[in-house]
């Protein structure tokens, strides 16, 4: 019985490969890979931002619901909307938060969120995030131009060679 081998050899190991068709081939792979390394960060701040959002409203619908655990629901809602907020300005993006009862809410819900403010938050957070995701794409993409833009090519008009 022949067996395969199990080292699988890229195109560039087989001799046959133009060579202008391997440096595009290396090129392409330097290429994905870049991007590939810049949006790996990226993709994990919005998954976990969005997996917040998620938690936290569920949180406040439970919150909304009353019951026995309500002062429990604010609180875990109140922690995951705190943690949104930090986990936001960690990467530059500061939001108001929502209104907080204050003094009108008694002692029992002063410190808490004022739960019909609260999806007005999800939102801008939501909005907000986008629009950084959106903004980062567009530099990853603006990088990737720069990084296959053949050389002697212009921009505007402008030689790459001045």
């Amino acid at each position: 019985m022949i067996q395969d081998n199990p080292v699988k050899w890229s195109q560039g190991f087989h001799g046959s490969e133009h060579p202008e068709t391997a440096a595009i081939r290396v090129q392409k792979e330097y290429v994905d890979t870049m991007i590939a390394l810049k949006r790996e960060n990226m993709d994990r701040i919005y998954a976990y931002v969005t997996g917040l959002l998620e938690k936290a409203k569920e949180e406040l619908g439970h919150a909304r619901s009353g019951g026995s655990s309500g002062d429990g629901r604010r609180m875990a809602l109140r922690q995951h909307v705190d943690e949104i907020a930090s986990y936001m300005k960690g990467q530059a993006l500061d939001l108001e938060l929502p209104p907080t009862y204050g003094d009108a809410g008694g002692a029992q819900l002063r410190d808490h969120y004022v739960l019909d403010q609260v999806p007005a938050y999800f939102g801008r957070v939501k909005c907000l995030l986008d629009q950084w995701y959106d903004s980062h794409l567009l530099a990853v993409y603006d990088e990737v131009v720069i990084l296959v833009k053949p050389r002697g090519s212009t921009v505007s008009g402008q030689s790459n060679n001045s």
